[in-house]
């Protein structure tokens, strides 16, 4: 009888032990379970939600938050921010920074965002210009004529 149950036992660690060598469940085991750099020590020494969500989030987030601590310093009123997409940025060599989804923006900031193929894009009033590297500005819509060659070059860009 515990010769069969050692079997079972041998046999279930195999198992589960094989099951995490396939490279998606072991790059998931090993980034999110077993990650260094996602200590518990460090999150409970430091329980303030900002301090919590940059370390998740990491640079991507902290730079959204640059963009709406800009517009409040700009006392900038009901913003429909128009973003480039992820295509957009790669064609003009910026690998390092990746646009989020409005809907992610918006959960964020707190800040409407529209992409050039949404519906209601030509309410945008600001826009978010990116150049080559890490050249990052917002800038306000003073025009249709403006906010149409906007819309067109990151149509390009949208498949």
């Amino acid at each position: 009888m515990n010769f069969t149950k050692f079997n079972l036992f041998l046999t279930a660690v195999l198992v589960i032990i094989m099951y995490f060598m396939v490279p998606f469940y072991n790059e998931w085991l090993f980034g999110k379970i077993i990650n260094t750099n996602n200590s518990i020590i460090d999150q409970a020494q430091n329980l303030d939600v900002q301090f919590r969500r940059q370390y998740r989030f990491g640079g991507t987030y902290i730079t959204l938050m640059d963009m709406k601590r800009f517009l409040e310093k700009h006392n900038a009123k009901g913003v429909k921010l128009l973003l480039p997409n992820n295509d957009y940025l790669r064609a003009i060599n910026v690998p390092e920074f990746d646009m989020p989804e409005p809907a992610v923006f918006y959960y964020f900031t707190g800040i409407n965002a529209v992409w050039a193929n949404s519906p209601d894009v030509e309410s945008a009033n600001w826009v978010i210009l990116i150049t080559k590297k890490t050249d990052i500005r917002i800038m306000q819509v003073k025009s249709k004529p403006q906010l149409d060659s906007l819309i067109t070059i990151y149509k390009k860009f949208i498949k």
